[in-house]
């Protein structure tokens, strides 16, 4: 499967827009995951600790391999020891230190819960099908995906540089991404482990009307409030902290619970399952479900057409309202 270009390839500086995806799968751990980069990018291995390292310099940027838990990442279990002043390094057992034992343990149990993650560079939109080559050599290595096991609510996340980073064109992709979230939601096949998790909530439907609404023109800080007020967290299908950071990071630190943002100006798609244990699934099906929202985007009579529409079936629905949108959406 080709990927598909987004109607508007350059961003506003005049640079090709870049993609960057974020890998979530099991069974193949940091090492071996460290060379399979190595292998078909090149780079340097820099090693934070066991459960995080980069490959950097590589043909295409610098990437992040580790596993998807703070507990782990930042080494937090070492905390309670420590307030024992136990130091797990200097103690041996046998010819291990009790550190290298205890991380052995976590890794096998923890590691039946939770990701592994491979955070990719962002490359330009025309070159994605470099990163198709990672997600082939982690099938090839037998990687676990989101359908692995029931309890897997594994993710395949995109970050797509936003074209333009003013208010209008922002919220002219969220209107366009809430439009067509159930069609999304079908198409991409969202695997019920991740739907009924907190990692992807959908948008409460007091916001998707606010949003909708013809007569919602907020400028930035009222947009960030808004959007906080209703979303006071990370877990949403499309994640608008990231850009909402790289705009206004001082707004953002008047927030707490978000845990660390990483400011970039992308949208930071959540939505789509990790299903790399699928030999028929390419990064292409996901990418190019995201390219409807980008060509509805870039619509606008369009969305002013469906928002009606949905506003007024809305209104007018007391029972199965998504059903009935799904049918309109596929219609129009």
């Amino acid at each position: 499967m080709q990927f598909k270009q987004p109607p508007i390839l350059y961003n506003e500086q005049g640079q090709l827009r870049t993609v960057g995806f974020e890998l979530e799968y099991a069974n193949l751990g940091i090492e071996e995951s460290v060379r399979l980069v190595q292998e078909l990018y090149g780079g340097q291995v820099e090693k934070e600790n066991r459960f995080k390292q980069h490959v950097r310099g590589t043909s295409l940027g610098d990437f992040t391999i580790e596993f998807d838990l703070t507990l782990l990442t930042e080494m937090r279990y070492k905390k309670a020891f420590a307030a024992f002043n136990i130091r797990l390094e200097d103690i041996r057992l046998g010819e291990s230190a009790l550190e290298e034992e205890l991380e052995n343990a976590l890794e096998s149990v923890i590691g039946k819960l939770f990701p592994y993650e491979i955070a990719c560079p962002p490359v330009p939109c025309t070159q994605l099908e470099q990163i198709e080559k990672l997600r082939e050599a982690l099938h090839q290595h037998h990687a676990e995906g989101t359908e692995a096991f029931p309890t897997n609510a594994f993710g395949t996340h995109i970050n797509i540089q936003a074209p333009n980073t003013n208010t209008e064109t922002l919220l002219t992709y969220l209107k366009a991404f809430l439009l067509l979230y159930p069609l999304l939601i079908e198409t991409g096949k969202t695997d019920l482990a991740r739907k009924i998790s907190p990692f992807i909530d959908p948008y409460p439907t007091a916001y998707v009307e606010l949003v909708l609404s013809p007569d919602y023109r907020p400028n930035l800080d009222t947009f960030i409030e808004d959007y906080h007020t209703f979303n006071p967290d990370r877990n949403r299908p499309v994640d608008m902290y990231p850009m909402f950071s790289a705009l206004k990071h001082d707004k953002l630190e008047q927030y707490t619970g978000l845990g660390k943002v990483k400011a970039r100006k992308t949208f930071h798609y959540r939505l789509p399952n990790s299903s790399i244990a699928n030999p028929n699934w390419t990064l292409a099906q996901e990418w190019n479900n995201w390219v409807m929202v980008e060509e509805l985007a870039n619509d606008p009579e369009k969305i002013a057409q469906l928002s009606r529409e949905y506003l007024a079936l809305k209104n007018s629905t007391l029972l199965g309202f998504e059903s009935k949108w799904l049918k309109l959406l596929r219609q129009s």
